[in-house]
């Protein structure tokens, strides 16, 4: 099973670092300690976590609800705040960037956990207006851009801060994120499989396992995902 991978944002480190321990406990991947709002948005950039935990008051120009902002715009991460303010206009701010949860300090190991399992698993069931356009331009390079019918498209594949979209013919690479390219996308017949792959659904051949067949494709599908694939899926027992 894939582990989770989480960024830590907090302003005192051995706070943080306890609070890694915690999650190493539970089999969750820290990806980044941090104490600024600069240095998480750089680190969710690079190194795409698929949740953030991130302190409201912190250290540099930026607290963690404009951090968490600047992150939101590029792609969307689900976001507990940890926080020991309670008062009503810091709690008004960090409504609107619409936070997965909000953990007042100090909190225990089992409300810490309870809040992660919540809020990933929630935002992997966010329903999502979609389209249904036919093709899609890509970006490759500044101004050059690559058309792609939808129908070819097999999957997209995360291979760091870039993304390879396999389609019937070849395999392209992109300077974005799949995270990202995906949620461009945002088309009704793309769904993620696994934290490294979204499969075109109408391209699905037979599915063996937690393996899913596209022609002579393979793809590995994440047990946390596998039971919405499935649900996707017209399925005669």
């Amino acid at each position: 099973m894939e582990k989770i991978s989480v960024l830590i944002v907090e302003d005192k480190l051995i706070v943080a670092e306890n609070i890694a321990a915690q999650l190493k406990k539970h089999f969750l991947e820290v990806v980044g300690l941090c104490t600024t709002g600069e240095e998480a948005i750089h680190i969710a950039q690079t190194r795409m976590p698929d949740l953030i935990l991130m302190d409201i008051e912190l250290a540099g120009a930026i607290d963690g609800i404009s951090a968490a902002q600047m992150i939101l715009q590029e792609r969307f991460i689900p976001i507990i705040y940890l926080t020991d303010y309670t008062d009503s206009k810091t709690f008004e701010r960090a409504k609107k960037t619409l936070p997965a949860n909000y953990l007042g300090k100090p909190f225990n190991e089992n409300d810490l956990i309870r809040a992660i399992d919540i809020a990933f698993n929630n935002a992997r069931h966010v329903p999502i207006s979609r389209s249904n356009e036919t093709h899609v331009f890509l970006r490759r390079e500044n101004q050059v851009y690559v058309k792609i019918g939808i129908q070819d498209i097999l999957y997209l594949q995360a291979d760091r801060a870039y993304c390879d979209v396999a389609t019937t013919n070849q395999t392209y690479k992109f300077s974005n994120s799949m995270n990202h390219i995906y949620e461009q996308l945002n088309h009704q017949d793309f769904v993620k499989v696994h934290r490294s792959y979204v499969v075109n659904l109408k391209r699905i051949t037979a599915l063996d396992g937690n393996v899913i067949r596209l022609g002579d494709r393979e793809i590995h599908m994440g047990r946390e995902f596998r039971d919405y694939v499935l649900s996707l899926l017209k399925i005669i027992k």
